[in-house]
């Protein structure tokens, strides 16, 4: 979509934000926890239990640093309602 002059979506959000849910971060996060044990389990046994947790550390770290961060989504037929922001003579290209 292209608008002329500058808007902002209406949301419940005070910053006009579309955020995801809590059950996706939520989900992620045990995701997460779950990789982090799995790869402290894989390497006890060649690296010795403190070096293991360092290693699962890392790993639960890197998931949670590298996943896609939460998407709003929209389907067929919603709507969303904007509003024209305010603007002053000062952001106004061509005006004194």
């Amino acid at each position: 979509m292209v608008f002329d002059e500058p808007v902002s979506p209406v949301t419940k959000d005070p910053e006009g934000v579309f955020r995801a849910g809590n059950k996706v971060r939520l989900l992620k996060l045990g995701v997460s926890l779950a990789a982090a044990k799995l790869a402290d389990d894989a390497v006890d046994g060649a690296t010795g239990p403190t070096k293991a947790r360092y290693v699962g550390l890392a790993a639960g770290a890197a998931l949670l640093i590298l996943q896609k961060g939460g998407e709003a989504k929209l389907h067929r037929g919603d709507t969303i309602e904007v509003e024209p922001r305010r603007t002053t003579t000062a952001e106004i290209a061509g005006t004194p």
